[in-house]
């Protein structure tokens, strides 16, 4: 009894360790609405429907899915190319304008200190050396800040312009997928009753051939009375 209880314990604190080393926070990929499986089979229930940039809990993956848990407390599965590691653009540009603003007030208060040191006739030229290094070095990681800000604003408006592109693509697609069942519908139809038309075309003939030569019997029947 103690060594099952034993076992009991071991099994459960190696499934809370493997979960805990596992959970993650990763993203909905790509401008898309993904959905919550109930399973990873064909014959699933939708749990959530969940928009780009939502971030989702990882409990487990596979090698096409991976089981989250939302920020509802739903648990389901995701198709695994629609979750994403890499922090979604909108979050790294708000935290880049944020840096942005941050270095901007830093570079404006470096330079007012500048100023009023640079207006004191007793200042030290050490100390006025300092202010302009700090002040030559917060002006470098400003350019640097807003270079990356401007490329990924504008890498993001791009990614808007392709994704409309690929869906109006994609339901481009869809229609003519459609038009193409049709025809494969009706072509199929066509070549059945083309069957049907030369199966009794056939059946015709080989009738009115028996019934010929029936009647042609009865005639040799006849002549030789």
């Amino acid at each position: 009894m103690k060594t099952t209880t034993r076992t009991a314990f071991i099994a459960v604190l190696f499934t809370l360790l493997a979960a805990s080393a596992i959970a993650e926070t990763r993203y909905i990929a790509d401008q898309l609405v993904v959905t919550v499986r109930s399973s990873t089979g064909n014959n699933y229930q939708a749990l959530d429907n969940l928009p780009t940039d939502t971030p989702v809990e990882v409990l487990s993956e596979d090698a096409n899915f991976v089981k989250v848990k939302t920020t509802k407390g739903i648990e389901g599965y995701i198709r695994r190319q629609y979750v994403t590691k890499k922090l979604p653009k909108p979050i790294q540009i708000a935290t880049l304008k944020k840096q942005k603003e941050a270095l901007e007030q830093k570079l404006e208060q470096q330079s007012n200190e500048l100023k009023n040191a640079s207006a004191l006739a007793n200042s030290s030229q050490t100390a006025t050396s300092e202010l302009t290094t700090e002040l030559e070095k917060t002006r470098k990681e400003l350019e640097s800040v807003t270079t990356e800000y401007n490329s990924l604003r504008e890498r993001s408006q791009n990614i808007i312009s392709v994704t409309t592109e690929r869906d109006q693509l994609l339901e481009e697609n869809s229609q003519l997928l459609g038009e193409l069942k049709v025809l494969q519908d009706e072509n199929a139809n066509f070549h059945r009753s083309n069957m049907i038309q030369w199966f009794l075309a056939g059946g015709g003939v080989f009738f009115f051939g028996w019934l010929a030569g029936k009647v042609s019997r009865k005639k040799q029947r006849y002549s030789r009375f």
